[in-house]
């Protein structure tokens, strides 16, 4: 056997581990290559997945709040509270069967203190059934019938087997409780609006797995907590990637929703993709095999040193070195050879580094990134529900002033009700303001006209119009500054538009009796101006992104707001050669700090 391989020729003593390396090699890159495009399909398809659940969840909030803004229009409506005590169905549905038809919903119930059923009307179908139901106890609605609140207040919400119910008590002139207005919307269609953007199956379960609801096929049951939990699943005879998540009403645990995708659509491209890459690494397998050949016959005898070393080589044992003998062709082509082998081993040493740093960096790049598309996601759901809100609100009250069905309002009722509309308008303006400057900010067309300004006199001007909302929640203000404070280089309107905003979130987030303390600091070449308050604080990681769009503390979370005002705020400064920060601790409030360059003037010093 030995004396067979002896007597082969060179080409083929090369060749044959030459040909060996490179099909393992080849294959190996591959599986390589097919694992990463099936990766990419399914960070994909999770990404999809995460998008519809979003949605979903979010299209169940709106629908939630919508049933709010209907039962309270209806459980407020004039007239209502001394029908439901004269237990007189025909003037209830006199009064509330065209707010029934104006609220898009898909029924309104009146119960008595009891339970009792006075008008019910299925607005889901035309035209609208009048139905003949006796009593409605479910839990929740009972508790808003009877009057009674909680710490999310006296509207109630529940799911029942069929619906989405939202309840409101109605009052007599004393403030008694009556009974309740009942606003309901069927679960089927709710799941069907869900579905509707991305395609997607919906299945809504009970927390004990129960199907309550879908818009299509059914989906299994899977338990989940509140991260979720991304599964693949066979639904009659078809694979699907699906994702389960608990929903909410009114803030608690109501629910499992379950968000379907077909696999077959979300993978479609793998299957192409493996083929072209198996092609194409075969024809470079075999271009490289024709290479061998033709090199190995070039080569003779001597050069048998030369390929052991080159086997080393190639099984990664970088500090092999092949003999340099004769000073000819061969050993010119060892001392080569040689100084390719010490260039691999510098080149791989440096490429492992460069490799471990740019997965650093792109790990980076990928967290920012999923960061930047939930705080989009979120975003979204936000302003929809941010905007919606308070045009629900002017139209709403709109409504109670122009509608003779809400009877003749007194002036100090007239009053109330413009108020009410001016301030949701004055709301809608500074979320539109907001968006507005930020989307100027980012286009590079803002303009930022700097003057020498005086810092004093912007700061107790800010504190003379935010000061009634201080002493309203009885918080201490106070404001110190140095008595050589030059003149500062700025744009007096955004920096006042800047303290506005610190000032105003340090009264937001101040509890009563607290205490918010302004203080102005001469730094020679730049002032300081420093905004603190006892308030929750910020946790660290939220101090670290607070300043990025869209971005809440979670002290925050639950108020009104878009998350631009601090970001908007870095960018003005920022604009004016300044800089921003906070310093928080937990439970024991926050500094925001603001540094803008002073004016290269002297103050001017008027005698007399």
């Amino acid at each position: 056997m030995r004396r067979r391989y002896r007597n082969l020729p060179i080409y083929a003593k090369i060749l044959v581990p030459f040909a060996i390396l490179i099909v393992v090699w080849g294959g190996f890159g591959t599986a390589i290559l097919a694992h990463g495009t099936t990766s990419e399909a399914r960070a994909s398809a999770t990404a999809q997945l995460s998008a519809a659940f979003d949605g979903a969840r979010a299209t169940l909030a709106d629908d939630e709040q919508n049933l709010l803004q209907a039962v309270r229009l209806a459980a407020n409506t004039q007239g209502v509270a001394g029908a439901v005590s004269k237990k007189d169905q025909a003037l209830l549905r006199q009064l509330l069967e065209p707010v029934a038809l104006n609220a898009g919903h898909d029924g309104l119930r009146v119960i008595d203190r009891t339970g009792n059923v006075l008008f019910s009307v299925d607005t889901s179908v035309t035209p609208p059934r009048i139905l003949h139901e006796t009593s409605f106890v479910l839990a929740p609605i009972m508790r808003a019938a009877r009057g009674e609140s909680d710490a999310r207040g006296d509207k109630f919400a529940a799911l029942s087997p069929t619906d989405l119910l939202v309840a409101a008590p109605i009052r007599d002139a004393k403030g008694r409780s009556v009974g309740a207005v009942v606003v309901s919307d069927n679960l089927t269609g709710i799941a069907a609006r869900m579905g509707r953007g991305a395609g997607a199956r919906i299945v809504i379960f009970t927390l004990d797995g129960a199907q309550r609801a879908a818009n299509g096929g059914p989906l299994p049951f899977r338990t989940t907590t509140t991260n979720g939990l991304q599964v693949q699943v066979r639904v009659g005879g078809q694979t699907m990637e699906t994702l389960y998540g608990p929903i909410d009403v009114r803030g608690e645990r109501a629910g499992i929703i379950g968000v379907g995708l077909a696999s077959k659509a979300l993978l479609a491209g793998i299957q192409g993709k493996s083929l072209w890459l198996t092609l194409l690494v075969g024809i470079a397998v075999l271009a490289a095999l024709t290479i061998g050949l033709l090199t190995a016959r070039a080569i003779t005898k001597p050069v048998g040193a030369l390929v052991g070393a080159t086997r080393a080589l190639a099984n990664g044992e970088l500090h092999v070195r092949a003999p340099e003998g004769a000073k000819d062709e061969v050993g010119t082509l060892a001392a080569s050879f040689n100084t390719m082998a010490a260039q691999l081993e510098a080149s791989h040493r440096t490429l492992e580094m460069q490799v471990e740093e740019r997965t650093t960096a792109l790990r980076s790049a990928n967290a920012q990134l999923v960061r930047a598309s939930s705080a989009k996601t979120a975003f979204i759901a936000m302003m929809s529900h941010e905007l919606r809100t308070p045009l629900n609100g002017i139209i709403g009250f709109a409504d109670m002033l122009s509608d003779p069905m809400f009877g003749d309002h007194t002036p100090d009722e007239t009053r109330d009700l413009a108020a009410n509309i001016m301030a949701s308008g004055r709301h809608l303006l500074g979320l539109i303001n907001d968006l507005l400057d930020m989307a100027k900010i980012e286009a590079g067309k803002i303009e930022i006209k700097p003057v020498p300004t005086e810092i004093a006199g912007l700061v107790y001007e800010v504190e003379n119009v935010v000061g009634a909302l201080a002493r309203a929640k009885n918080i201490e203000m106070a404001t110190d500054v140095d008595a050589d404070v030059p003149l500062a280089f700025v744009d007096p309107s955004r920096l006042r538009q800047v303290l506005f905003n610190l000032v105003s979130n340090a009264i937001k987030f101040t509890p009563e009796g607290g205490r918010i303390t302004v203080d102005v600091v001469n730094l020679e070449q730049s002032v300081t101006i420093s905004v603190s308050d006892t308030g929750p604080g910020l946790l660290p990681d939220e101090a670290e992104r607070i300043f990025q769009p869209y971005e809440r503390g979670s002290a925050g979370s639950e108020d009104d707001g878009a998350g631009l005002g601090l970001s908007l705020a870095k960018s003005l400064i920022e604009l004016q050669g300044g800089r921003i920060w906070v310093k928080s601790t937990p439970g024991k409030g926050s500094t925001f700090s603001v540094l803008v360059p002073a004016a290269k003037i002297e103050r001017l010093e008027v005698a007399g």
